[in-house]
């Protein structure tokens, strides 16, 4: 199997840009720790089926440089000040560099799937970034608003459970499978799970662990399913600190009240689901072990 490390080293291989700043900026994001759940996911469920992870690693690359792309797109529109402990990129680099970067980083992995893929998995890939675009925007739109669950899980799907399914998909495709769009289902559920996980570290976790501040979703006004997961419970005072700022004040109620623990039982439902679709050909169970770690963020 490809290290973490050989990922790495491959993601800035592959990008050779012309201009070096390009260059630098996906180094500073990568360097900056994260995990490589896409690539990763994409090359294990490549090797769960029996397929040639070296093949499909150029694909788990594009992946991750639509991945990247969204982070600084995301980072931009948001005004971000930090990314995984550290800086943003907008701020080191400017919002105009980030920008024009994330969009070399996009053409350069539709190159890769016109090099080393197939229609299918460009048709896969597409798919995946038309989600992704919609789902930032709805998420955009909800700003500072309380959604309910339907709209909350098709953000998540759209924003994060979308590039998962292309993960999953991608390496089944690469594998011969035929049936990949099952395979691109499953993995916006194992997205919502990763999401699910992801918002209640918000409202629970530390910045150390997140690298951003505890809390932040509140901050920047939006309503995650820890929120929404206890709605029903909330006063009418408790309701209106959403919209009086007072997010630090919510935040424990919404601690006090459940809502971290309904959100893990909800990623624990999702995961079950993934899981068990899994039967069917992880017969080593590498693949759910990986999948756990990082749903999990365990270390």
């Amino acid at each position: 199997m490809v290290s973490l490390e050989g990922i790495k080293e491959s993601i800035l291989s592959y990008l050779d840009p012309e201009v070096r700043e390009v260059f630098e900026i996906g180094k500073y994001l990568i360097s900056s720790g994260g995990k490589g759940v896409r690539p990763l996911l994409t090359l294990m469920t490549c090797e769960a089926l029996g397929g040639d992870a070296e093949r499909v690693l150029p694909l788990a690359v594009g992946i991750e440089y639509v991945h990247i792309a969204s982070l600084l797109h995301d980072d931009v529109v948001d005004g971000a000040q930090t990314r995984r402990g550290k800086k943003s990129a907008n701020l080191v680099f400017g919002n105009q560099a980030c920008v024009l970067t994330g969009d070399y980083m996009y053409a350069k992995a539709l190159s890769l799937y016109t090099q080393y893929g197939s229609l299918q998995s460009v048709q896969v890939l597409s798919d995946a970034v038309m989600k992704m675009s919609q789902g930032q925007l709805l998420e955009l739109r909800s700003l500072g608003k309380l959604i309910d669950s339907e709209t909350y899980t098709k953000i998540i799907d759209y924003k994060t459970g979308a590039l998962f399914g292309a993960c999953m998909a991608v390496g089944a495709l690469t594998a011969g499978r035929e049936d990949h769009w099952d395979f691109y289902r499953i993995g916006i559920l194992a997205g919502r799970a990763f999401q699910l996980v992801d918002d209640a570290l918000d409202y629970s976790g530390n910045k150390e662990k997140l690298g951003k501040p505890v809390g932040s979703d509140l901050v920047e006004g939006k309503c995650t399913y820890p929120l929404i997961s206890v709605y029903h419970k909330l006063s009418r005072e408790q309701i209106r600190l959403f919209y009086e700022s007072k997010h630090e004040e919510l935040r424990r109620a919404v601690l006090e009240l459940g809502g971290v623990e309904e959100t893990f039982k909800k990623a624990e439902e999702e995961l079950e689901k993934v899981l068990s679709f899994m039967k069917g050909f992880d017969e080593d169970g590498n693949l759910r072990k990986v999948l756990l770690k990082l749903i999990h963020r365990e270390s």
